[in-house]
C-alpha cells in the first residue's frame, strides 16, 4: 500500500508536470526532450540495472548487508563514473550527430552528475526492499519528484526550458540520494548485524546476479534508444516534416505513454515486492507457496488490466484533452488500450522471474524483442507511418509477454486457468464499457 501510495503520487504528478511541459517546449521540444532521455537512459540503465536485484536477492537470501551493499555500491559507482565520462566527452557529437540539435549537448552534461547519486538510490533500495521497508524508498522518489519539478520550474526564469529541466533532474536525484543515504547510515549503525548471515558475499555472487541483468538491459535500453532515434526519421522519410515527426514521437512518448502506463501505478509495486518474497520461497523450496503466489498475482492483475482496459477506451479522448488538449492523442490512447492486459501482467511476470533466479531467461526475451522492434521500425515505419509503430507496439508486448508468461508457468509448474484468469475478467470489461457506453450517452 505504502509503494502503491508513493507510485500512484509520482505518476499524478508527473502527468501534471508533462502538461506543464509540453505548453513550455510545444510538441516537437516536447519530441526532443524525449529523445535526450532516450540517450540518458543508456547510462542509467548501466549504473543502476542489476545492482537493485542483486542487494534484494542477497539480503533476502541471509547474506551480511554491509558486504552486499558495499559490493554492489561499488560495481555501481564505478559503471555510473564511467558512463558519466562517456556522456559528457560525447555529448556533441551525440546532440549533432544523433539527435540533429547541437543545442541538446548542454543538457546532456547537466543530467551526468545525477548518474552517480542514481547509483547510490539504486543500492540503498535494493537493501529496504529486501528488509521490507516500503517507506523510506516511497519517500525518496517523491522527496525527487519534488525537488526535480521545484527547481525545474524555478530556474526557467534564468536558464533555457530544456536546461533548467535538466539541472531539476539532477538537483531532484541528489536529494534523494542524500536522504535515502542518511537513513540506511542510521539504520545499519542502529542494527549493526542487519539480517543474519555471512559475513563476506563474493564477487562472483553479485556478478551471478546483476550481469545478466545489467547486460540484459543495456543491450535492451541501446536497442530502445535505437528504436527512439529511428522512430522520427521513419516518421519524417514518411513524409511528416522534420518538425512533424518530432511532434507525432512526442505525442506518443510524452502523452499517451504516461496514460496508457499511470494506472499501473496500483500493480508494479508488486514487482519489488515479489523478488524478495519469492527468493526467500525458492531458497527454502516452499512450491506450493510461489504457486499460490503467482496464481494470484495473475488472476488480480488480469482483472484490474481488463477494467483498466475499458475505462481506457471510454475516456480516451476527454483524458488527454483534459491533460494535453491534444485529440490526436486520445485517438491513439483509445487504439493502444487492448494491449494493456499483456503490458501490466509482462511487468508482474518479469519480476516474479527475476525472484525465481531467471534472470538469464529475461535477459533472452528482452534482447529479442527489443531487436525485433528496431528491425520492423527502420523497415516498416517510412513505408506506413504512425500505423506501422502502432502495430509494432502491440507485436512486442504480445512477443515478450508470451514468452515470459510461458517461463513464468514452466519454473513454477502451475496451470492456465482460462477460466478464472482471462474468462471472467474480460467479460467483466466487456460488461463495464457496456454500462459506461449506456451512461454516456444518457449524458
Amino acid at each position: 500500500m505504502i509503494l502503491t501510495g508513493g507510485a500512484v503520487a509520482l505518476r499524478l504528478t508527473n502527468i501534471a508536470f508533462r502538461v506543464f511541459i509540453c505548453g513550455q517546449l510545444g510538441d516537437s521540444g516536447m519530441g526532443l526532450y524525449q529523445l535526450i532521455f532516450s540517450i540518458f537512459s543508456l547510462a542509467v540503465t548501466a549504473c543502476t540495472s542489476g545492482v537493485s536485484l542483486a542487494v534484494t536477492r542477497l539480503v533476502a537470501e541471509g547474506n551480511g548487508v554491509r558486504p552486499s551493499v558495499g559490493r554492489c555500491m561499488v560495481l555501481a559507482l564505478l559503471i555510473s563514473g564511467l558512463a558519466g565520462l562517456v556522456l559528457w566527452c560525447g555529448s556533441g557529437w551525440i546532440a549533432a550527430i544523433l539527435l540533429g540539435s547541437p543545442e541538446a549537448a548542454r543538457p546532456i552534461r547537466l543530467l551526468v552528475p545525477g548518474l552517480s547519486c542514481m547509483a547510490v538510490c539504486a543500492c540503498v533500495k535494493g537493501y529496504f526492499l529486501a528488509v521490507r521497508n516500503t517507506a523510506l524508498p516511497a519517500a525518496g522518489e517523491l522527496l525527487e519528484q519534488v525537488f526535480t519539478i521545484g527547481a525545474g520550474m524555478l530556474l526557467m526564469s534564468r536558464m533555457t526550458p530544456l536546461d533548467a529541466l535538466m539541472l531539476g533532474s539532477t538537483l531532484g536525484e541528489a536529494s534523494s540520494c542524500l536522504l535515502l543515504g542518511l537513513c540506511f547510515l542510521c539504520t545499519v549503525r542502529r542494527n549493526p548485524g542487519g539480517r543474519a548471515g555471512k559475513g563476506r558475499v563474493a564477487t562472483r555472487k553479485v556478478l551471478h546476479i546483476a550481469a545478466p541483468v545489467l547486460c540484459g538491459n543495456f543491450v535492451r535500453s541501446t536497442l530502445n534508444s535505437t528504436e527512439n532515434l529511428l522512430v522520427p526519421r521513419g516518421l519524417k522519410q514518411y513524409g511528416a516534416g522534420a518538425a512533424g515527426s518530432l511532434a507525432q514521437y512526442g505525442i506518443m512518448q510524452g502523452m499517451v505513454m504516461p496514460i496508457l502506463l499511470f494506472p499501473a501505478s496500483f500493480i508494479t509495486p508488486l514487482c519489488s515486492l515479489f523478488i524478495p518474497e519469492l527468493a526467500e520461497r525458492a531458497a527454502s523450496g516452499q512450491q506450493k507457496s510461489i504457486q499460490r503466489m503467482a496464481r494470484l498475482a495473475m488472476r488480480l492483475t488480469l482483472l484490474f488490466s481488463f477494467i483498466v482496459t475499458t475505462l481506457l477506451i471510454v475516456f480516451a479522448e476527454p483524458l488527454c484533452n483534459l491533460f494535453f488538449n491534444n485529440t490526436q492523442a486520445g485517438v491513439l490512447l483509445r487504439i493502444m488500450a487492448p494491449i494493456v492486459p499483456l503490458m501490466y501482467l509482462d511487468s508482474i511476470v518479469d519480476g516474479m522471474l527475476k525472484g525465481l533466479d531467471q534472470q538469464v531467461s529475461t535477459l533472452k526475451y528482452n534482447f529479442s524483442d527489443s531487436l525485433l522492434r528496431v528491425l520492423f521500425i527502420a523497415v516498416l515505419l517510412p513505408v506506413f507511418g504512425m500505423k506501422a509503430y502502432v502495430f509494432v507496439l502491440f507485436f512486442s508486448e504480445i512477443f515478450n509477454a508470451s514468452l515470459s508468461i510461458h517461463r513464468l508457468l514452466k519454473v513454477t509448474d502451475l496451470t492456465v486457468d482460462v477460466v478464472d484468469w482471462v474468462l471472467l475478467p474480460a467479460v467483466t470489461g466487456a460488461l463495464l464499457y457496456y454500462f459506461l457506453s449506456f451512461l454516456t450517452a444518457l449524458i
